[in-house]
């Protein structure tokens, strides 16, 4: 548990936290497999949310994901180039609500570099990432006695 300090301070750093869906490249999971590998490759996105038309969240997608669905099925380029992303989005990333806690935000970023947060509809709201986590971890560590006076136990 985190100690309620501590949490208040990070909290307040909340806003600063989530990337909203609207400041994110994003893929609907019926674009095709050459417009993604294009966007990926020219933009150098590692990974990507990919979403359906009307915003539920889906999973995500990688150079990766793709070649590997590309290899496991022995398909063609031509064949992939027809293709909706789909069938090789990456489901493995846990997701968070918006309503998470902080401590199950930081214990879920141990293993991935973002989370996708989504309502309790399942609509993608953005992601949160270890970067902005770590940055208010930052401010804590350098500024939390300019709030609060640290005194031991005895």
């Amino acid at each position: 548990m985190i100690a309620k300090e501590f949490e208040d301070f990070l909290l307040q750093h909340l806003d600063h936290y989530l990337i909203a869906a609207d400041d994110l490249a994003i893929f609907i999971d019926s674009h095709n497999t050459d417009h993604v590998m294009l966007l990926l490759a020219n933009n150098g996105y590692s990974r990507v949310p990919v979403i359906t038309k009307d915003k539920k969240y889906v999973g995500t997608i990688s150079i990766s994901d793709i070649l590997s669905y590309k290899a496991k099925h022995q398909l063609t380029d031509w064949e992939m180039s027809k293709m909706d992303i789909a069938e090789m989005v990456n489901t493995k990333i846990e997701t968070i609500s918006d309503q998470a806690s902080l401590t199950e935000t930081m214990h879920k970023l141990i293993d991935y570099s973002f989370l996708p947060v989504v309502d309790n509809q399942g609509t993608f709201i953005g992601i949160i990432t270890r970067k902005s986590i770590l940055k208010a971890v930052n401010s804590l560590l350098h500024d939390f006695t300019d709030y609060y006076t640290i005194t031991p136990h005895d």
